[in-house]
């Protein structure tokens, strides 16, 4: 298990981060992927989605410093988005700080699309949260 690793990441990534327990507690669960991205013995980051019916919520996206600006966040949300499409999920939807641009980014070039806001969502600093969706039947209906 690499639960220290990814709250170590957690930590640095995230004003309010999740606890070590809150992973223990959290990987066991059926309805719950998670994936790491491993640069040799290191965890370079982590991507986490819980799933229920046709639907998906990713929880944290986050890359270790040392490993940002080499599309690993990318990658993981890729792979985390395909197993949970695999697994049955249609839409899946995330919550991002309002001024996290290169989060943003990330999750628009990934297909996701504005959905909402949720005034003064986030504390340390506060933020608004952007709520987000990616809907398979946006893709399935094209062309």
């Amino acid at each position: 298990m690499h639960i220290p690793e990814v709250a170590r990441i957690e930590q640095e990534s995230f004003s309010v981060p999740w606890s070590e327990q809150a992973f223990e507690d959290t990987l066991p669960m059926e309805n719950v992927i998670f994936y790491i991205a491993a640069a040799g013995e290191e965890v370079a980051g982590y991507c986490g989605i819980y799933l229920a019916a046709d639907e998906g919520e990713i929880t944290n996206v986050a890359v270790a410093a040392a490993y940002r600006r080499h599309k690993i966040a990318e990658m993981l949300l890729q792979e985390t988005m395909a197993k949970a499409r695999e697994k049955g999920a249609e839409r899946i939807f995330l919550e991002v700080r309002s001024r996290n641009d290169p989060a943003i980014k990330l999750y628009l070039k990934s297909g996701f699309r504005q959905i909402g806001m949720r005034k003064n969502y986030y504390t340390a600093p506060d933020d608004d949260a952007l709520v987000m969706v990616y809907d398979s039947a946006d893709y399935n209906s094209i062309g």
